[in-house]
């Protein structure tokens, strides 16, 4: 039930995180300004004020680029495309033209028409869906299809048992479960952007002091020094301590989402079939986009007894409401940050005197032409 939201809430810790990676720029630049006295670190208030702005702008601009970036991928599908390299119809490919009525009967049951089935030139044991608003698809690879016709005994088991699966992955599609792995792609996305423009301003700023003739040739060398520490521990710490430990949590809490999609396809084509598919996967099942599958056995004792339903398998409704709350949490935080780094009143500003700005603007872009 939680499962999902807190995946959500996951991906922000790890967001704010790489925010204090891209907030390292600002606090090297600072350096010169803040006091060590008697083992006591001392700021003026100003440049304390300054830099509680610059933490709130950063986190909302990379909240606001993490919305904006969401939504034009679940528009023209980016991930889609990118997760389908080196995928083929299976219309296209020679041989596999059983798979037409076996999907067919899973995209009836689960009342989805549009969702296209792939396959992946892989020996890899494996399958995965991902969707955008234009675009949806599960993905086959040869490996899983010839391992479950190396296992079956007979055709029928053999289609049962793809069908269970492909029936697993549409449980995938039809409860959104790939807007989780969107926000991990997005936050990658926006934090490398993000990055690279911080990087480039902070180069600005160490070269423009650099050439002040008191005392500009030392802190630039500070700032220059503090980053590079900064940016190693804080980068060292994100990827070997936060990235395992989010990791570690969302492997835990996606077990029941994994539990669902086996209950839904139960549902559809029957426990015993369910159950069988998963049987010739091994102990801990096979690796798909969204998380490390609970153990086999686990799985089987919750599906084996579940019986066929005539009716449509519908999406959950806690399921479509973590959906909503997905999006509203990322523009809630958006609205957040944009009001602590009182952005609402830089845009009235910038309305107010858009013609200043823009002169000051073109001096600052000739200023840095100059130095690159």
């Amino acid at each position: 039930m939680f499962s999902k939201p807190f995946s959500f809430v996951l991906v922000y810790v790890v967001t704010v995180f790489n925010v204090a990676v891209l907030a390292s720029p600002v606090v090297a630049a600072l350096m010169p300004f803040i006091t060590f006295h008697d083992n006591v670190i001392g700021m003026d208030y100003g440049t304390y004020q300054n830099l509680c702005f610059g933490l709130f702008l950063a986190l909302f601009v990379v909240s606001f680029l993490m919305l904006v970036y969401f939504i034009l991928d679940f528009l023209f599908g980016f991930s889609v495309r990118s997760s389908l390299k080196g995928c083929t119809r299976y219309e296209k490919i020679k041989d596999y033209d059983f798979l037409t009525d076996l999907f067919d009967q899973v995209k009836n049951k689960f009342s989805e028409k549009s969702v296209r089935l792939y396959i992946k030139d892989s020996d890899e044991i494996n399958a995965f869906a991902i969707s955008s608003l234009g675009s949806r698809a599960i993905v086959l690879t040869r490996g899983i299809i010839n391992h479950y016709l190396v296992e079956c005994e007979d055709p029928k088991m053999f289609l049962y048992a793809l069908r269970s699966i492909i029936g697993h992955e549409m449980s995938h599609l039809i409860n959104k479960d790939f807007l989780p792995t969107f926000l991990v792609i997005t936050n990658q996305k926006v934090t490398n952007l993000v990055s690279c423009m911080l990087h480039v301003i902070f180069s600005f700023a160490v070269r423009i002091i650099n050439i002040i003739p008191f005392g500009g040739r030392m802190s630039s060398r500070v700032m220059a020094d503090t980053y590079s520490i900064l940016n190693f521990v804080i980068t060292f710490f994100n990827r070997f301590v936060v990235y395992n430990i989010y990791e570690f949590l969302r492997r835990f809490v996606s077990r029941s989402i994994e539990f669902r999609c086996d209950r839904q396809s139960a549902r559809a084509f029957g426990g015993q079939n369910m159950a069988l598919a998963l049987s010739m996967l091994g102990e801990s099942g096979y690796f798909t986009l969204f998380s490390t599958h609970p153990g086999t056995r686990a799985r089987i004792r919750k599906v084996e007894n579940i019986r066929i339903e005539d009716a449509i398998v519908r999406p959950g409704f806690f399921d479509a409401l973590a959906n909503y709350f997905s999006l509203m949490f990322l523009i809630v935080i958006c609205l957040y940050f944009a009001k602590q780094a009182q952005v609402d009143i830089m845009v009235r500003e910038y309305i107010r005197n858009h013609e200043v700005i823009h002169r000051k603007l073109s001096l600052l872009w000739h200023l840095v032409s100059k130095f690159f």
